[in-house]
């Protein structure tokens, strides 16, 4: 398969971005990719890495660089950021535009409002994330083998998304197309929400007096493997999440207070006034056990995050 696009930018190299980058080459796509970062500190880092082919900080880029020198730009950056750029977005632009965020209703929102016509812009989600963030931490291999999410604001040209899938093909990712309103509540029970779990958990033991009185004491960790797997992600990129929870906050609320009633019934089980049922929990575990694989049924192990 070969890619039909000439110039490529990549505005924000941060892990996702320099990853897509990295892999682009790797498959050993000719056309140049610009790389555009946030200051001169990651610019250097990027040059050292060679993350892309040219690298230029934001400010440069708008100072030396139009939107339409390239045929194809990719927003790796914070939602936040997508959506204040798509506004400044020229509306007669022909190339292919897309993003990395990881919320939909927003960006999506955007666009329409941006382009009340035809236009060559469809959001993108690869699932693929990590608890890491940076430039740094870029893997050429970060794409393969995952999903990417595709959500088609309204006015989308026809073929555009087949050139977005082809794409994503390219890279090695399988896509699914899914509005954005149902990409947000997907993802707020399958991403968002658990990481703030995470971080409660995290936070949560850290602070039992008994605890850390112990965590200091002992010469090796007290936690086992399930506390290490269900803390994980609380140790993601503070910025980039503080982004997400607020971009999401409706579905993310929604999502929680279902996970609220839920414990609620599982403390009045627990409740000391109350007789437990051996079997009642070993249903309750079984169903609990049936549940994940289900969520899990096509998910590769050594690609879970």
């Amino acid at each position: 398969m070969k890619l039909e696009f000439s110039n490529i930018l990549i505005y924000g190299l941060g892990l996702m971005g320099a990853s897509l980058s990295l892999a682009l080459k790797k498959k050993g796509v000719s056309a140049p990719i610009t790389g555009v970062v946030s200051s001169a500190k990651s610019k250097t880092k990027g040059q050292s890495l060679k993350s892309a082919d040219q690298i230029l900080t934001s400010e440069e880029f708008s100072s030396t660089r139009s939107w339409k020198d390239y045929d194809f730009i990719i927003f790796g950056i914070p939602v936040d950021l997508t959506v204040k750029l798509i506004s400044e977005l020229p509306t007669d632009f022909s190339g292919i535009i897309t993003d990395l965020g990881s919320t939909k209703k927003e960006i999506i929102r955007a666009v329409e409002t941006r382009f009340p016509f035809e236009h060559n812009y469809i959001s993108s989600h690869p699932m693929c994330g990590s608890e890491e963030s940076g430039l740094e931490f870029a893997n050429s291999s970060l794409y393969e083998g995952r999903l990417c999410i595709l959500t088609s604001p309204k006015n989308a040209k026809p073929g555009v998304q087949d050139r977005l899938k082809n794409f994503w093909r390219f890279v090695g990712t399988t896509t699914i197309e899914i509005s954005a309103e149902e990409h947000d509540s997907i993802l707020s029970y399958l991403s968002h929400s658990p990481h703030i779990l995470s971080s409660i958990m995290a936070d949560w033991a850290a602070n039992q007096k008994t605890v850390k009185r112990y965590t200091d004491l002992s010469p090796i960790p007290l936690n086992g493997g399930g506390f290490r797997d269900m803390t994980r992600i609380a140790g993601s990129n503070p910025k980039m999440w503080a982004a997400i929870f607020d971009s999401n906050q409706d579905e993310i609320f929604r999502s929680l207070s279902d996970f609220r009633d839920r414990l609620d019934i599982i403390l009045e089980k627990l409740n000391p006034k109350n007789t437990l049922d051996p079997k009642e929990w070993e249903r309750f575990m079984e169903i609990s056990r049936r549940s994940r694989d289900f969520i899990l049924k096509n998910q590769d192990d050594s690609k879970k995050n």
